[in-house]
């Protein structure tokens, strides 16, 4: 990983779309900090096409789209997407939430953009697994957002279990869903599990070819994306100017693929950094 400063000023000038993690990316102890939303309004501002991605639940999604500078929230490590109002202009669609019990391929809208593998959290093999989780690691509990999820069920292992599980209860916790055939991944605060093939990267492809001009092949280098853990790594892998905040350094030994950029700062001081950099470019 190299520093951002040293991203050439002419690949920061090209880029258009602006995806990051929240937790722990923006975040820091559950709280935004203060620079790294000053940083959303000055990228808004300039003119980016800025979308955070995250492992948190639908709901806080909802939210996230309702109050912050942003123009799209996927949540749920990509099983759905909340899009601007501005995208459907002009169109027939509709932002209503989901309906329980209905497919999923069959819910989407300009507004709001399902996964087709996106598979409710009622799962039995995931509850089954979950239940397994709580008694294999007794320290280990359930995510106090569940209650707003729609697709992933997510245990904590570092956001209120104090003192964080290590990493090898961490690595088990990820096992256990797997062995019962989930995806499982795991963010700075939580492992995350689910039912069906998408995760952060399909679904930021799946929203930039449903609501962007945008062709892969031809835009990938326009595309910035920051995040600091396992469950950011697929990002990392296919976008050649994705970012990492220095505190990607506490899961070096989980991850196999780092992205091109790094900050100096940690959390939100760190994508401060990094956007601090997109608008000093973009003026030069």
């Amino acid at each position: 990983m190299k520093p951002i400063q040293t991203m050439p000023a002419e690949t920061a000038r090209s880029i258009k779309w602006i995806f990051s993690d929240i937790d722990d990316t923006i975040t820091k102890d559950n709280k935004i900090v203060p620079d790294a939303y000053r940083a959303l309004c000055d990228l808004k501002k300039a003119g980016f096409k800025v979308f955070v991605i995250t492992g948190r639940s639908a709901g806080w999604g909802q939210i996230h789209l309702q109050e912050w500078p942003i123009d799209g929230a996927i949540a749920e490590n990509g099983a759905i997407s909340y899009c601007s109002p501005e995208y459907s202009k002009g169109r027939d669609s509709s932002c209503s939430p989901p309906v329980a019990g209905e497919p999923a391929a069959h819910e989407a809208s300009f507004d709001t953009i399902i996964h087709p593998s996106a598979v409710r959290n009622n799962h039995p093999a995931l509850l089954r697994a979950a239940q397994k989780v709580y008694e294999t690691i007794p320290c280990a509990k359930p995510a106090l957002d569940n209650r707003f999820r729609l697709y992933d069920y997510a245990v904590d292992h570092a956001e209120y279990v104090s003192p964080p599980l290590s990493e090898a209860d961490v690595a088990s916790i990820v096992r256990i869903f797997k062995d019962e055939g989930c995806m499982a991944k795991a963010s700075s605060i939580h492992v995350n599990a689910w039912f069906g093939t998408y995760n952060k990267l399909e679904a930021a492809l799946q929203v930039l070819t449903t609501l962007e001009n945008y062709t892969d092949s031809g835009c990938r280098e326009q595309v910035l994306f920051v995040g600091d853990a396992p469950n950011d790594e697929s990002m990392f892998e296919h976008f050649p100017n994705a970012c990492a905040v220095a505190n990607i350094d506490i899961w070096k030994n989980s991850i196999t693929h780092f992205p091109s950029w790094v900050s100096a700062g940690r959390y939100g001081e760190g994508f401060a950094e990094i956007a601090d950099y997109l608008l000093f470019a973009a003026r030069v």
